[in-house]
């Protein structure tokens, strides 16, 4: 995988040029959507726009930019965390595994496809939305969990997401 980044160069992996990145203020649009979200249920169903958007990219042959460049989740966390992550403990190895970010992403993934089939038959947008608020404030719990434990952004070397684009570039580029 070719990367060539320098301040006055732009980034560019498997041919394609990247674009200069969001992550300075793409933490808004997680407050924002979470804010809303928790007042007007419905709007939690723009939570799927923030899953699905990486998948796209990935499957468009961009790879993982969307975690490099986009990502609301991963911008928040950085952002949010960094003046608390005073216990920089190492990362237990078992999270560098494989298996383990396969585990976390059958558990996240098993548990979604599960709440959805439980509350979408009810066909209460309401119950729709927040279940999907609940599930990704859930994550996001997790990663700022995370982030104070080890580093600001520990929750992105495990999140299923990422896990699920860096295969996705992986069978494209392999």
């Amino acid at each position: 995988m070719a990367v060539l980044t320098s301040k006055n160069k732009p980034t560019v992996v498997n041919g394609k040029r990247w674009p200069a990145s969001w992550q300075n203020w793409s933490w808004i649009i997680t407050i924002v959507w979470m804010t809303i979200a928790n007042f007007w249920h419905p709007f939690g169903l723009y939570g799927l726009v923030c899953m699905f958007t990486p998948i796209i990219i990935a499957l468009a042959g961009w790879g993982k930019m969307s975690c490099a460049r986009i990502c609301p989740r991963g911008s928040f966390l950085g952002l949010v965390t960094r003046p608390f992550a005073f216990f920089s403990l190492k990362r237990p190895s078992i999270m560098h595994k494989k298996g383990f970010k396969f585990f976390l992403w059958v558990l996240m993934m098993g548990s979604f496809i599960g709440l959805m089939i439980w509350v979408i038959p009810k066909g209460d947008i309401n119950r729709i939305g927040f279940t999907i608020l609940v599930f990704m404030e859930t994550a996001t719990a997790i990663g700022v969990i995370c982030g104070i434990l080890f580093t600001p952004r520990m929750w992105c070397t495990i999140c299923p997401m990422g896990t699920t684009t860096g295969k996705i570039r992986d069978l494209q580029y392999n």
